[in-house]
């Protein structure tokens, strides 16, 4: 194979174009091509044409030649329409499998160009296509994108729509995904009922749409597909039963929960003990007039947190809410979470700083005190003469209790080791423990369960109805949902009953436990969506942003 014949299989297929000279430069390659057909049809009247008016040059980029950047000339003819009716008296011949009318690149460089930038982007898409030696901006990657007519598909019959976020907390939009092959339709601009009835009127061959229980998205569905039928997402479900129940377990006096101690659970009560107003702490500032000050005012904060700790036990005894004490008490519920969990009024404990580093010397520090050696400066040189790494401020606090006749507190390494304490049971973790399959609590997780159950019959028979709903959402019994519903109607349970109505209301629920179909191929459209709208960071308009959607998919 000749050299010639070789270039002319490394052009365009399928065209009439024949190799005329080749110009190899340092940087690129220059092809001089020209068109062997002997006619050309017009592009109004379609007739062929034979007379030539003239001939001109274009100038085309193409695919590089390993790695080296190819520049088409290419000799085109103009014909002279012979056709009398046609109003087109000269036109220049089209090469669609070449280059398209007044392209500047050939058609299989556009077409790399296109699938760069639905891949990668505009600017990551114009590095790459750099690095591979074919030229084009980043603009012009996102214009070829955003010519992109939209993907053919076969008319969706089950769908599922579901919020992505412009801006979290600001401007969402929605995306429509069908669920039969699990791949994006359409992208749409928000998330308000018209637009989503707007859309499925648009399209009346939708008859199942999976959704989450939105109100926007319902009263959508039902205005632009009335006969449609509504599936309610199964995740959904669960998670407004976790909110409904943490709701009701907020109104528990009873957590945050933790099993007593058993030596001291009499002294340990809800109230606060008899001789925590009278405890005297020792103080801690030195004996002068601005250390006495300073102890009168610590001992002044003590007294009113003392104060707010027994209303607040005293509320809690009387079965307040948690909100309603926070409220009442002037503290946050994280505060009364931390009592409570605490079992008694804590104390604050002291910033003693760390004196790991200093206990290789302590027995000289005693040594020295001993001695009439009082002055911090001094203790520390000295300390520093036989090596001692630690600041200055650390060997003051350790004198400090001396210097106030009191004995230094012990350090951490010959404290004994504390009994561990198992964390409070709050009300949030408590919901998701009840909403969790129980074969998927680890052993202490259930045994707190139980034993918080034992402790409060009313949280029991919350537990109780949690597992029956979430197990008739897992199994998709749908012949239990109404006596479920009944039973939550006639229990005590406010914030359960509120849900259960909600739920007695919307008829996509039963759907949803009717039919296979759930939002979980939505959500993960959208995330693929989050990352393709990051990768594009400010260009992400949602024009660009749905073609890239679309043909991700």
């Amino acid at each position: 194979m000749t050299l010639k014949d070789l270039c002319t299989v490394l052009l365009p297929p399928s065209a009439p174009l024949q190799l005329q000279t080749i110009q190899a430069t340092e940087h690129d390659l220059t092809l001089e091509v020209a068109v062997t057909a002997p006619t050309a049809c017009c592009p109004d009247c379609v007739q062929p044409a034979l007379r030539i008016h003239s001939r001109s040059w274009r100038t085309l980029a193409d695919l590089p030649w390993a790695t080296t950047p190819v520049q088409m000339h290419l000799r085109v003819r103009r014909f002279f329409c012979d056709t009398p009716t046609c109003p087109r008296q000269t036109f220049t011949e089209r090469l669609p499998q070449v280059a398209p009318h007044y392209a500047r690149t050939t058609t299989r460089l556009h077409e790399t160009q296109t699938q760069t930038g639905l891949a990668l982007g505009g600017a990551a898409g114009a590095r790459h296509l750099a690095r591979q030696r074919m030229r084009g901006s980043r603009h012009t990657l996102l214009r070829r994108v955003r010519r992109l007519s939209a993907p053919e598909a076969p008319p969706p019959r089950v769908i599922g729509i579901d919020d992505w976020a412009k801006r979290k907390g600001r401007t969402y939009g929605t995306i429509v995904v069908d669920l039969e092959r699990s791949c994006p339709i359409d992208v749409l601009e928000d998330r308000a009922a018209e637009t989503v009835a707007t859309w499925l009127q648009a399209h009346p061959e939708v008859t199942i749409v999976a959704r989450d229980r939105a109100e926007a998205y319902a009263s959508g569905v039902t205005r632009g597909a009335p006969d449609a039928v509504q599936v309610a997402d199964r995740w959904h479900l669960l998670k407004n039963l976790r909110e409904a129940i943490e709701a009701e377990l907020h109104q528990r006096p009873t957590l945050p929960w933790r099993p007593p101690a058993p030596a001291t659970a009499e002294a340990l009560s809800l109230g606060a003990p008899a001789d925590l107003a009278s405890a005297v702490l020792s103080p801690i500032y030195p004996d002068t007039a601005a250390g006495r000050r300073a102890e009168a005012a610590r001992q002044a904060r003590r007294a009113q947190r003392l104060e707010q700790y027994q209303q607040a036990c005293t509320l809690r005894q009387q079965g307040l809410p948690m909100p309603h004490i926070a409220r009442q008490v002037g503290v946050s519920t994280r505060t009364l979470c931390r009592w409570w969990a605490a079992d008694a009024f804590p104390e604050r404990k002291r910033r003693t700083g760390d004196t790991g580093c200093l206990e290789p010397y302590t027995a000289y520090l005693q040594q020295r005190w001993a001695a009439s050696c009082h002055n911090a400066t001094h203790l520390w040189r000295d300390l520093q003469a036989q090596g001692f790494p630690g600041s200055y401020h650390v060997v003051a606090m350790y004198v400090a209790p001396l210097r106030r006749g009191q004995p230094v507190a012990p350090s951490r390494s010959a404290l004994p080791p504390a009994t561990p304490v198992p964390p409070a049971l709050t009300a949030r973790q408590l919901s998701y423990l009840l909403v969790r399959a129980p074969q998927k609590r680890t052993p202490e997780d259930q045994e707190r369960v139980t034993q918080v159950q034992q402790h409060d019959g009313l949280i029991a028979q919350l537990a109780t109805l949690t597992e029956d709903f979430a197990q008739l959402v897992r199994a998709r019994t749908p012949d239990q949902l109404t006596p479920w519903l009944d039973t939550v109607a006639a229990s005590p349970l406010t914030d359960l009953k509120r849900f259960a109505q909600g739920l007695r209301q919307d008829a996509a629920v039963h759907a949803a436990l009717a039919l296979p179909y759930s939002n979980g191929p939505t959500e993960r459209q959208i995330t693929r969506l989050k990352l393709l709208k990051r990768q594009m960071y400010g260009r992400a308009k949602l024009d660009l942003l749905r073609q890239r959607v679309l043909y991700a998919a």
